[in-house]
């Protein structure tokens, strides 16, 4: 048991501010907050070894542990640590994410399909609405089946060439 008491007492404040470091990056590399307070905790231990440097191994190790759990505890209950981590309901399907949006044909639409430029991107449509957009109109993106955008006319939008009769 001398061993372990020794071996608390002869430990510095640059032990502790080492352990807290060390907690820190490798809450860097998790991302979980479960190391955060720990690793603030060894700093704030650190901190009070070196304002008393005569302070007890045990004592310090239990300031520890009641620091890490006591803030964590705290953190996970606070509005700050529960916050909203759902994600966006789009996220990682780009072609949902264009609903709405009024794009323009790029080509002729044949058989009821046809390019459109969505920003820098062509993409293939389905006209969904039973028009024959024509190059140059402007249709609007109804939804989507994959990487194919249904698109409808868009309101108030005018054919730049009449269907041929």
């Amino acid at each position: 048991m001398n061993v372990v008491t020794d071996f608390l007492n002869a430990q510095t404040a640059w032990h502790w501010w080492a352990l807290g470091a060390i907690l820190l990056a490798l809450e860097m590399a998790s991302s979980t907050q479960y190391l955060l307070w720990p690793g603030i905790a060894a700093i704030l231990v650190g901190l009070l070894k070196l304002i008393v440097p005569s302070l007890d191994g045990s004592v310090a190790l239990l300031l520890f542990a009641a620091i890490s759990i006591g803030a964590t505890w705290a953190w996970k209950r606070s509005p700050l640590g529960r916050a909203d981590r759902t994600t966006h309901h789009t996220l990682n399907q780009r072609s949902a994410q264009y609903v709405g949006r009024v794009v323009k044909c790029e080509d002729d639409f044949v058989n009821g399909r046809g390019p459109v430029r969505v920003d820098d991107t062509r993409w293939i449509a389905r006209v969904v609405d039973g028009s024959a957009p024509v190059k140059g109109d402007m249709v609007q993106v109804s939804g989507c089946d994959g990487a194919e955008l249904e698109v409808q006319l868009a309101p108030g939008s005018l054919l730049v060439a009449a269907p041929a009769a």
